[in-house]
């Protein structure tokens, strides 16, 4: 295993995962450890590499398998993906390039470029990005609208989430809006200085434990409760917490397997682990609790209900061309 590594990759595993995947990944140059996490009762990949790490969580779900990741990230670095994105193999050197110039930053979000399922992007070679330095700012914005020139050449400003926001009760009718701007949410696809992700983590496991042995694990989504955690201890009021890279991508990414869609996640049950850490940000209270699909939704499940519906034969299922 590579000591003190420069990035720390982590990656929660599913079954039927392909070798060929794992073997475009390893092909990353520089200090590098890639941590992959798998359900029980899932095979590892069988290969060898003295940077690779397989673990066995205790448990099957996104968040339990990505935070065991994160806990065992011993890079100056980290970086979340999912099995079945692929990543510049100069990714080390262009987080080197970035920090080095940006050395106050939290993070810098990928540009990414998706594929359909089945067609993975393997033969496809890299293009290399351009210095740092020589990258045109983009100062950021009220809204997160960018022209797609922008969006491709130039380098957007991220600024950290507004955690100043007040308390909107409306939002219980009309759903939040204080989501809306140039920040963003989500720690995946995102280069992080790991001490920061090490020092958030602290808070995030303890709120796993409800009373004595007893623990509450949510399934989805560590994406938005570890990207917010971290934001939120090191909340400085006007920060701009990470930079947008442009083109060429630095991320491949394949959609999901037909039959692993990505909807009917029940985010609020992660989000619940914000509050209680957090319960002085009125942004928190906006997006677990005044938000029409926040934690009402726990109580109201309309697309769980849609469901039982529809296998009692009280209604006709959604027919899509």
């Amino acid at each position: 295993m590579t000591t003190n590594p420069q990035l720390s990759i982590i990656i929660p595993m599913r079954e039927g995962v392909q070798e060929s995947w794992l073997q475009e990944l390893l092909k990353i140059q520089g200090s590098a450890e890639f941590i992959l996490v798998y359900p029980p009762h899932v095979s590892f990949i069988p290969m060898t590499d003295s940077r690779l790490r397989q673990i066995t969580s205790p448990l099957r779900g996104e968040i339990i398998q990505r935070v065991t990741a994160l806990l065992n990230a011993a890079g100056k670095y980290v970086l979340s993906i999912n099995c079945d994105e692929y990543l510049h193999p100069n990714i080390i050197e262009i987080a080197e390039d970035y920090f080095s110039n940006f050395p106050d930053s939290y993070f810098f979000a990928l540009n990414q470029v998706q594929f359909p399922f089945g067609d993975a992007p393997i033969d496809k070679p890299w293009d290399s990005l351009p210095n740092i330095t020589d990258i045109e700012i983009r100062k950021r914005k009220s809204v997160k609208t960018y022209s797609e020139e922008e969006k491709k050449y130039t380098m957007r400003e991220i600024p950290i989430a507004p955690f100043e926001n007040k308390m909107n009760f409306l939002a219980i009718f009309k759903g939040r809006r204080d989501q809306n701007g140039p920040h963003q949410e989500n720690f995946d696809k995102k280069v992080w200085k790991n001490e920061l992700v090490q020092a958030a983590l602290k808070g995030v496991v303890p709120t796993f434990t409800l009373f004595g042995p007893f623990k509450y694990i949510p399934f989805w989504t560590a994406d938005r409760l570890m990207g917010l955690s971290v934001q939120a201890r090191f909340f400085e009021h006007g920060k701009i917490a990470g930079h947008w890279l442009p083109l060429p991508e630095q991320l491949r990414t394949e959609d999901n397997p037909p039959h692993q869609p990505r909807k009917n996640r029940r985010y609020v049950l992660a989000e619940i682990s914000l509050l209680r850490q957090f319960p002085r940000f009125g942004y928190i209270w906006n997006l677990t609790v005044f938000d029409k699909g926040g934690i009402f939704m726990v109580w109201f499940p309309k697309d769980t209900l849609r469901k039982l519906a529809q296998k009692l034969g009280l209604k006709k299922p959604n027919v899509s061309n």
